[in-house]
């Protein structure tokens, strides 16, 4: 039998926090979800760096760093193979250099919350 006051588990947190942080109340934890999966979106697949110059792939729409995806396709390639997507889960088993664009929104979205982020830490 199901509780509908039942309040969802806090060790659901995407960061690794502590369930000991249900004494937050359920606010902070929310409001740690949203700051974690708003950062995940900024980290590279390959890299698993921050993203500095992403490129959204135009099947797929998964993002990753320029570089990265970028040295990934050449290398598969030499090897006569296709390069699948990086992202976990995703079905895509050919990345092509020429479905990959600049991904401008995302870049100034990460330049901003950088900027936020350093002046918070003065």
């Amino acid at each position: 039998m199901v509780d509908p006051e039942a309040q969802p588990l806090p060790f659901l947190l995407l960061d690794g926090l502590q369930a000991d942080r249900e004494a937050d109340g359920p606010e902070g934890v929310d409001e740690d979800m949203i700051v974690t999966q708003s950062q995940t979106n900024f980290i590279c697949p390959i890299t698993q760096l921050e993203m500095k110059k992403p490129v959204k792939n135009k099947v797929c729409g998964h993002t990753y760093e320029e570089e990265a995806i970028v040295r990934m396709i050449e290398s598969k390639h030499r090897r006569k193979k296709k390069a699948c997507c990086p992202k976990i889960g995703c079905g895509h088993a050919d990345v092509r250099m020429c479905d990959l664009v600049q991904d401008e929104a995302l870049r100034r979205a990460i330049e901003s919350h950088n900027k936020k982020r350093h002046r918070h830490s003065e």
